[in-house]
């Protein structure tokens, strides 16, 4: 009983720090976006962008296309926003992540077991790959796959099981796209719950991490060469009152330096080489005071800069959460947290240049002080994108502007000084 009150105890008086930080639109100082070029072109946001070189990949609703799960891949110019090309064919099964480059091709992942890859130069459709473990006919990709060297790692689950699995891209054809490819994939791992963590390479370890509502969270790392586990941690489960955690599913693993985190609703690390644990930080569900509550059941893509950690959440602020953290990366203890009035739910990542850490959002486009979470400009004229990836290029921040209703335009704001 004594460690259940010291936990609660020390869940309070964590997100009790400097976790209050908010603000009314009457007090929002105003900011001007500098777009750098518009590309005219909608964007089916929610799956978003990358940038690989000097251009663009991303989703786009085709011209005269009002179905919203209709999709084609589409080329910019990073530097000028200038269309390049436009892909066939199109798409419309569900896509579970942003399109990936993979040498000199492009793929775009669907969630029943395939993908397609396209040739980067031209936008030609060069192959289309359908996976399976067993021969089951209901199959699913989780997460984000991640190419390193010649291998395609990725997470899938059938009926049967769930599997970490990796594909020899050297062994796609991709000179025939008429006619479909099967692919069964080299198992690394089959864990107990479905992998959904998008997996992390760092000195020729690759990690990843499982989902479950029912089960405990696995976190384990293999090395690249002779597929063993070398890292394996489990916690979680059941147990909503006091360990909550269930699991990221996005962008749940962070690695810098020598030193390993998890960021959800445990926030851990490890020491990389030894294994050692340096902290863990247990956040609940239950607190009297509502605007003090954590949820982080989708965390985007974390940034390092001097020596924190800062990453967004998604959650809604009508059930009183915080949306935007910044971590001390030595300790995990907060520094600073906020979320703008009247915010609806965030899934969008933050970018860091120049001393400014800037997110489009529904209600404008934000800038803060990195340091202590300072609101230093809002322009309540660019509505961002609430589900869409922000992509730092050179001082350009490429993201999506809403235009009509959900609709929006892929733009670059530059973020220089």
């Amino acid at each position: 009983m004594k460690t259940y009150i010291f936990i609660f105890v020390l869940c309070f008086t964590f997100v009790s720090c400097d976790f209050s930080r908010s603000y009314n639109s009457e007090e929002w100082p105003p900011y001007t976006t500098n777009i750098a070029w518009d590309s005219g072109i909608y964007s089916n946001y929610y799956f978003s962008h990358i940038v690989d070189d000097d251009y663009v990949y991303f989703y786009e609703r085709p011209p005269g296309y009002t179905t919203v799960n209709i999709y084609t891949l589409t080329k910019l110019d990073a530097r000028t926003g200038e269309f390049i090309w436009r892909a066939k064919p199109m798409f419309s099964n569900i896509i579970i992540c942003p399109p990936v480059a993979v040498g000199g091709h492009i793929y775009v992942f669907l969630e029943d077991s395939g993908f397609i890859c396209f040739d980067k130069e031209s936008g030609k459709h060069t192959a289309t790959v359908e996976v399976k473990v067993n021969n089951e006919k209901f199959v699913r990709m989780t997460g984000t796959p991640v190419v390193y060297d010649q291998y395609l790692y990725m997470c899938i689950w059938d009926r049967i099981g769930s599997y970490f699995n990796r594909i020899d891209v050297n062994t796609v054809n991709h000179e025939d796209a008429g006619s479909p490819q099967f692919f069964k994939p080299e198992i690394i791992w089959e864990p107990k719950s479905v992998p959904r963590a998008k997996p992390v390479v760092h000195n020729n370890t690759i990690y990843t991490a499982t989902w479950s509502e029912y089960d405990p969270v696995e976190f384990a790392g293999f090395d690249l060469n002779t597929k063993q586990m070398v890292f394996y941690e489990t916690f979680g489960g059941p147990d909503g009152t006091i360990f909550p955690e269930k699991g990221g599913y996005v962008n749940p693993i962070f690695i810098n330096g020598d030193t390993l985190y998890y960021l959800n609703y445990f926030l851990s690390a490890w020491n990389i080489n030894t294994g050692k644990l340096l902290f863990r930080h247990v956040f609940t569900w239950h607190h009297s005071d509502n605007s003090h509550d954590y949820s982080a059941p989708s965390l985007n893509q974390a940034v390092y800069y001097q020596e924190k950690i800062y990453y967004s959440s998604k959650a809604n602020d009508a059930l009183g959460f915080r949306n935007i953290h910044c971590i001390n990366a030595k300790t995990g203890k907060p520094v600073w947290n906020t979320i703008a009035k009247g915010s609806v739910t965030l899934d969008s990542n933050v970018i860091i240049n120049r001393d400014r850490l800037y997110i489009a959002q529904h209600q404008g486009f934000f800038v803060y002080n990195p340091a202590n979470g300072k609101l230093i400009g809002v322009d309540r004229s660019f509505y961002g994108a609430d589900a869409g990836s922000n992509v730092l290029y050179n001082d350009y921040m490429i993201c999506v502007r809403k235009d009509n209703g959900w609709e929006g335009k892929l733009v670059a704001v530059y973020v220089g000084k």
